[in-house]
């Protein structure tokens, strides 16, 4: 088994807490300190340069174009001609200046919201996967208590979380496609969720992951500083980390179907998770598809192969052995557990 991971976060920050068209545009730069805060000294002139003119040749003021304007007079000869004649003995006031610009001062740093989830089990609930139902059902314990309690790997323990989970199928043969949940907070709601999931239908390969997937992105979310929580919608993405982990034996349509996002793809897909903060974590066949789909910021991928086995064999068999299912289960808590500190925007 080979488990890959994409960790560089380079998303753009949406404009919205929910965004539905591609990635968000970049944040505008902050403004650029000029340099030095004194303004620059006044330019002087040479008190010789200011001696008045005789009056045989001073212009006469009747003939003068009534446009011309005097010239203004010269700063540091004034200074100088008032310094001249005032009385002796009279001390003299330099001209008062104008106060320093103060420096610009740097932005707080953002807030940081840590040990807080919200998690989606996004299932494959075609006929082939009812023994991997059931194995998380029995062991999704093993996930709970190792996110509220951190792991070997100083991963810090998820003080606060939601789950729920959805199950999905071919959006073009099955009518009930997709299989949703409310968010809940104790792991035996959660496992009576996996309960309540019937694996059934869906056809022949490919099933409508990336569909499942864009629904589950662009999902509502609660406003920023929304004082009651929604168990409809993700919670705003400054307080609390959004995770969702597939688990599926097959490959997927590369074109969407549902109405808000018909003929798209994967890219289209991708738009949408990095633009609102999703991370991903796939434990899925082989397959080329999802070697690309792990290429999403913050994604991970555990490729489930054995050699002589099928996709399907081979997942049941990954999920046969409690002992090592359990150890999986601890591994993605700890994942989610690093993930779970987002920086409020």
């Amino acid at each position: 088994m080979e488990r890959t991971e994409n960790p560089t976060d380079t998303t753009t920050t949406a404009p919205s807490d929910t965004v539905t068209a591609g990635a968000a545009p970049a944040a505008a730069a902050p403004p650029v300190a000029s340099p030095g805060g004194a303004p620059p000294p006044a330019a002087t002139t040479d008190a010789s340069a200011s001696a008045t003119l005789p009056a045989s040749e001073s212009p006469d003021a009747a003939g003068a174009p009534a446009a011309a304007a005097a010239p203004a007079p010269d700063a540091g000869a004034t200074v100088a001609a008032a310094a001249a004649s005032a009385p002796a003995g009279v001390e003299q006031q330099a001209p008062a200046q104008p106060a320093p610009t103060p420096p610009p001062t740097s932005a707080a740093p953002p807030a940081k919201t840590k040990g807080v989830a919200d998690i989606v089990f996004l299932v494959d609930v075609t006929g082939s996967m009812a023994p991997i139902i059931d194995a998380l059902r029995r062991n999704i314990e093993s996930f709970i208590d190792s996110l509220g309690a951190g792991d070997a790997n100083n991963a810090p323990p998820v003080k606060d979380w939601r789950g729920k989970v959805v199950g999905y199928r071919d959006i073009e043969t099955d009518r009930d496609w997709l299989v949703d949940n409310p968010f809940v907070r104790d792991a035996v709601a959660l496992k009576a969720q996996l309960a309540a999931l019937r694996a059934e239908g869906g056809g022949d390969e490919p099933e409508s992951l990336l569909d499942a997937l864009y629904k589950l992105a662009t999902m509502e979310a609660s406003p920023k500083g929304a004082q009651a929580e929604d168990p409809r919608k993700w919670r705003y993405r400054s307080d609390a980390a959004r995770v969702v982990v597939v688990f599926t034996d097959a490959s997927f349509r590369e074109t969407m179907s549902i109405p808000e996002a018909k003929g798209g793809s994967l890219q289209d897909v991708a738009n949408v998770v990095m633009a609102n903060r999703i991370i991903l974590s796939l434990f899925a066949p082989n397959m080329e598809g999802y070697d690309r789909l792990s290429q999403i910021d913050k994604s991970e991928w555990e490729a489930i192969e054995y050699p002589g086995l099928n996709p399907q064999e081979a997942l049941q068999k990954f999920t046969a052995d409690p002992a090592n299912f359990r150890n999986t289960l601890k591994q993605l808590a700890a994942s989610v557990s690093k993930s779970a500190a987002t920086v409020a925007l």
